[in-house]
């Protein structure tokens, strides 16, 4: 029979020895152990569609590939740049 852990008894430790120690043990091991109630949700979000010439999707497709972001993230994030600096004008 396994003698029951605290999670009181695990010391101080840095976030890196501490993600070490948790690949090495498993919280079921541990007394008094439950899963959490946490839930995250995701704000709603809206889907749009736009139509663009060939030539927009290709320099869009060109910077989304030097860049490492995937087409629709870049997108997004140019309009996200676009809404904050007008967002910051003021009238």
């Amino acid at each position: 029979m396994k003698k029951s852990k605290k999670v009181t008894d695990i010391p101080q430790m840095s976030d890196e020895k501490l993600a070490k120690f948790w690949d090495s043990n498993e919280p079921e091991d541990f007394e008094g152990w439950q899963e959490g109630k946490l839930k995250f949700v995701r704000p709603p979000k809206k889907l749009i569609q736009l139509r663009l010439d060939p030539r927009d999707v290709r320099i869009i497709d060109r910077e989304s590939k030097r860049s490492g972001i995937d087409r629709a993230q870049l997108v997004r994030s140019w309009v996200r740049e676009k809404l904050r600096l007008i967002g910051n004008q003021k009238y």
